[in-house]
């Protein structure tokens, strides 16, 4: 029935959990930070990126290009850098903001049943993308740590495209773009409003991937499949996939 697959990343295929907020997040990005060569006091640092991250989404928003716009993290971090007297490259910006990920993490890893799903797809000849709402300095290097990229015929992550779910226009670029078939197209995700809401706003069937501990039907689904337990293997079993 379906000929594409595109799936969220965190929540459905990566299992994570971060700390961006904590006053202790905070401090330990710091002495990395020092260890790096920059000197930032931790509160200094804190101001400086909330008001400057906010003040961006402000920016995008009001240049209405798109129904939920997304900004690209380095801009925020070219400023706030710039604020103490350090100007920047390229590199050294994404290094920053690859260290500020990595200070974050508190886990990450794949779910038990992502490789046979991504496998069995592969198997049955079917083409995998993915769309993902996130920053590409922060999530490429997970995609490499945990070896998903070969898997994907193509992979959209909003900061590249400044625009995120449930925007439409996210998974309209993802199907002009691939020149993807939305009738034979479905939407694999674990978040209700994005994901689903997204794909049923750009006319894509979902398959909604229950993560939570208990599930409650909808009177109205917006979704057309669902996996109450959470399994990923269950797309290929309802899609009717032969593995």
């Amino acid at each position: 029935m379906y000929q594409n697959y595109i799936f969220d990343l965190y929540g459905t295929l990566i299992d994570i959990y971060t700390d961006e907020h904590s006053r202790n997040f905070f401090k330990k990005y710091a002495k990395w930070l020092r260890k790096q060569g920059f000197c930032f006091e931790w509160k200094r640092f804190y101001t400086l990126y909330t008001r400057l991250e906010r003040a961006y989404r402000e920016q995008a928003a009001q240049e209405g290009r798109f129904r939920n716009p997304e900004i690209q993290i380095e801009d925020v971090f070219r400023d706030l850098f710039a604020a103490n007297g350090y100007v920047l490259s390229e590199e050294q910006t994404r290094c920053l903001c690859e260290g500020f990920r990595r200070t974050s993490l508190v886990y990450m890893r794949l779910f038990p049943d992502t490789l046979a799903c991504l496998e069995g797809l592969k198997k049955a000849g079917k083409s995998i993308y993915l769309l993902s709402n996130a920053q590409k300095s922060f999530t490429w290097p997970e995609l490499e740590l945990t070896g998903l990229i070969s898997f994907f015929d193509g992979i959209l992550i909003s900061s590249e495209e400044r625009c995120m779910k449930p925007d439409p226009a996210f998974y309209n670029i993802c199907c002009e773009r691939y020149q993807l078939d939305k009738a034979e197209s479905v939407m694999i995700g674990n978040e209700m409003r994005s994901d689903m809401a997204g794909a049923a706003a750009a006319g894509i069937d979902g398959f909604y991937i229950n993560r939570n501990p208990v599930f409650h039907e909808e009177q109205a689904p917006i979704y057309r499949y669902v996996s109450p337990r959470g399994s990923l293997m269950e797309v290929l079993s309802q899609t009717n996939v032969l593995v």
